[in-house]
């Protein structure tokens, strides 16, 4: 592909197939010791999620580090007025007061956050985190299920308990939980800094196998027009073609499905062919 045709719609597309998704911390914490500070958790404590309109079901949380100290101040303000502090829950619960002193990083706010058996949570995204904004989000989880189904751009994510994950939750996610028990995670609202980067992959494109960037193939719509056509003979394709609405996600799913398939089109290649169907959608209506 000529570079002068590139845009900053390619340009963007191209910085996310490089970015790194998803990564498990070297820590391992026991699960046991974390479900006995929850039992010091009255079930009044908990609280809704304030993202009403996210989530079917019942979502709920405690904040053991919040702004002000609130235990029920769940939003976890990124540039809050207040400075964020201990909550008086988090003196119940000395294995996580042992848990955050590992980390080496300036901690924001702190919470068990529960998603409840047959509740979900929609694809979405949150905007205030990732490393351009310097605050990650790291998850633990303490009860969870293999039928709690975590998607992140597009691909499940096994985490299980005692675990430590980072999660670029700037990418679009969902998580349902389809098992009969409530799942239950600590999260980690983290400032980035030498330490905490340390930790993670010096070469974060490494970590994105099944995508490669568009530099790696000549422009082929014809290929993708082929990769289409086996689409529409592939009924499990086409339930994995599914797993995202947002549209970004739906190209990188489309370049790595197409990949595997061994067909070889560019994410530029895919967006030109949406915008193209939709042109003719719009013209078809107007004529």
């Amino acid at each position: 592909m000529n570079d002068s045709h590139i845009n900053s719609r390619d340009i963007a597309i191209k910085r996310q197939l490089k970015m790194i998704s998803s990564f498990k911390l070297p820590f391992y914490f026991d699960p046991g010791l974390l479900q006995s500070d929850l039992d010091q958790i009255g079930p009044d404590e908990w609280v809704a999620h304030f993202n009403q309109d996210y989530f079917e079901g019942e979502w709920t949380g405690v904040a053991l580090r919040s702004s002000g100290g609130d235990p029920r101040q769940l939003y976890s303000q990124t540039k809050a007025e207040n400075s964020f502090t201990d909550t008086p829950i988090l003196e119940r619960c000395p294995r996580v007061r042992e848990i955050l002193t590992i980390f080496q990083c300036p901690l924001l706010s702190v919470r068990f956050l529960k998603l409840a058996a047959g509740s979900l949570i929609r694809e979405h995204r949150d905007y205030d985190l990732g490393f351009e904004e310097c605050q990650l989000r790291l998850h633990i989880p303490v009860t969870t299920n293999p039928d709690v189904q975590f998607f992140l751009d597009a691909h499940r994510i096994d985490m299980r308990a005692g675990e430590c994950w980072y999660l670029d939750l700037g990418l679009p996610h969902w998580i349902e939980n389809r098992s009969a028990t409530d799942r239950i995670h600590l999260v980690i609202d983290c400032e980035l800094n030498e330490w905490l980067r340390g930790l993670l992959p010096a070469d974060a494109s490494s970590k994105r196998e099944s995508i490669k960037s568009d530099t790696e193939y000549s422009s082929a719509p014809e290929e993708l027009e082929r990769f289409r056509q086996a689409v529409l003979s592939d009924l499990k394709l086409q339930e994995r073609l599914r797993e995202t609405a947002d549209r970004e996600s739906f190209i990188r799913l489309l370049v790595g499905e197409g990949q595997r398939l061994g067909y070889c089109f560019t994410g530029a290649d895919a967006d030109n062919a949406l915008r193209a169907a939709q042109q003719a959608w719009f013209e078809r209506w107007i004529d």
